[in-house]
């Protein structure tokens, strides 16, 4: 069974999808017969042209050449870069539960896989109050089964916190969990935790979070964003190599994981 193409209205990489698949038709071309001018399977090609996976930089410029486009693939894929994707929250949350390995950089909170119960709560009662969450114990809920996810299976996790990220709550027991949590997790073997101290400032962190993920197929991805419901995922390879090269710049700022746990342990709460 054919995947629909996506509506190309939603976004610039929907209407790649689209035209991936109007092209394609239009040359009278099997998806293995495309999967061979950009070097992947049928199966990849699907996802393509269904919007489930984006072209990256190497394949649309193949793609351009073997159709003589004038560039449009690539074209559109550079001004998609800019825009927002309609489909960031569920792939953000495929990869971050089916990844084996995370690079985590927080410059502000305390991420996702790591937060207590309590410390969850604080943070989604604060969007209940902006209005911005309906029901605060279904969505603690779901952050705590999606940190269950995330962590099952025992993934490597790489986790780089701004020292601002663990500043004191209102609440003094919300910390104390949130410390007892980080100090539990940081025993783990597969479990690295750092913190770059203030002093370490400026770093090329400080314009916000983001997160490197290897997949079980060996692929790359990356994801930034979430200011005001904002957030890119990365599924270009070489520009999610960069990403990782960026999370290993700022983690060679931070202290080392026993300095790290020593400030995590005496940190004020």
């Amino acid at each position: 069974m054919v995947n629909p193409s996506p509506d190309p209205e939603l976004s610039l990489y929907a209407l790649m999808a689209y035209y991936l698949r109007f092209l394609r038709l239009k040359h009278k071309m099997t998806q293995s017969q495309v999967g061979q001018i950009i070097n992947c399977t049928k199966g990849q090609v699907s996802k393509y042209e269904s919007g489930t996976r984006q072209l990256d930089e190497h394949e649309c410029a193949a793609l351009d050449q073997a159709w003589d486009t004038g560039g449009l693939f690539t074209i559109l894929l550079r001004y998609a870069k800019l825009g927002v994707d309609p489909n960031w929250h569920e792939k953000l949350r495929r990869y971050e539960q089916g990844a084996v390995t995370h690079r985590i950089f927080s410059n502000n909170v305390i991420p996702v896989p790591f937060q207590s119960e309590g410390y969850a709560r604080a943070l989604l009662t604060e969007g209940h109050l902006a209005r911005l969450v309906d029901d605060v114990d279904a969505a603690v809920a779901r952050r705590m089964a999606h940190q269950a996810a995330i962590l099952d299976g025992d993934p490597e996790i790489w986790v780089v916190f701004d020292e601002v990220a663990l500043r004191p709550m209102r609440d003094s027991l919300v910390m104390e969990e949130q410390r007892d949590l980080l100090l539990s997790l940081g025993e783990l073997r597969h479990v690295s935790l750092r913190v770059i101290p203030e002093r370490a400032v400026p770093h090329i962190g400080m314009d916000g979070s983001f997160r490197c993920f290897e997949l079980r197929n060996g692929n790359r991805a990356a994801f930034a964003g979430t200011a005001l419901e904002v957030g890119r995922v990365i599924d270009d390879q070489a520009e999610a190599a960069r990403v990782a090269v960026r999370f290993e710049r700022i983690a060679a700022r931070s202290w080392s994981e026993e300095q790290s746990r020593e400030w995590i342990m005496g940190m004020r709460t």
